[in-house]
């Protein structure tokens, strides 16, 4: 990683206190004033463990990624492009247009350094619990839907019956139904990595001729 990245994320880094990850994480965001995000990750956290479980996923895993995903809330979204610039990685224009897309991927950056995960399953379902990505892997579509059901805004999810019914076919099922929603109009901008992933979920389910009624 390049100094200037080290720099940049040293504003982020404090001593972790906690015996557990789920305390260090709660310990974390509360010394950054983002409690609500701490509430928001741990009901993502169990949701996830309980999903993976029902679908035979590592549950463990499952877990620590929804523990992790809004880790990076503490980065203000005025700061994410310098930031992912220092660190060396690359930005779409659809993060330029909208940065706070950028935060999943902050968040794995947070995950590695700060709290010293290594396992690139956990660090990769991290990455794209927004917006799902290209050649995913069961635990990522799983922290993606987990992310869903535990829906962080004020309202109620307006698609949550309909993913919730989808999920008794499967998680490409329910994932579909969930990007037919966002991209018919709750999209902010297109993330290639949404496009490819909805792309992909669509012939997935073709090809097991799931329902879409």
């Amino acid at each position: 990683m390049k100094q200037a990245g080290q720099s940049q994320l040293a504003a982020y880094t404090l001593p972790l206190q906690g015996e557990t990850l789920t305390e260090q994480m709660v310990q974390y965001l509360e010394a950054f004033d983002h409690a609500e995000t701490a509430v928001h990750n741990l009901a993502v956290a169990q949701e996830a463990k309980r999903l993976a479980e029902r679908f035979q996923v590592n549950a463990e895993k499952a877990y620590s990624a929804g523990l992790l995903h809004d880790i990076s809330v503490v980065i203000p979204n005025e700061q994410r492009i310098s930031l992912q610039i220092a660190v060396g990685e690359p930005i779409l224009d659809a993060e330029r247009q909208a940065p706070f897309l950028l935060h999943q991927q902050q968040s794995a950056l947070l995950a590695k350094t700060v709290f010293q995960v290594s396992d690139p399953d956990i660090l990769s379902a991290i990455s794209c619990h927004t917006t799902l990505k290209p050649h995913y892997r069961r635990l990522d579509l799983l922290v993606f839907l987990a992310d869903k059901i535990k829906w962080d805004r004020k309202d109620q999810a307006p698609f949550l019956t309909g993913l919730l019914d989808r999920l008794d076919n499967s998680l490409e099922a329910a994932a579909e139904f969930y990007m037919d929603w966002l991209f018919a109009g709750d999209l902010v901008v297109p993330h290639p990595w949404a496009v490819a992933a909805k792309a992909e979920l669509v012939n997935t389910c073709a090809s097991v001729n799931v329902r879409r009624d």
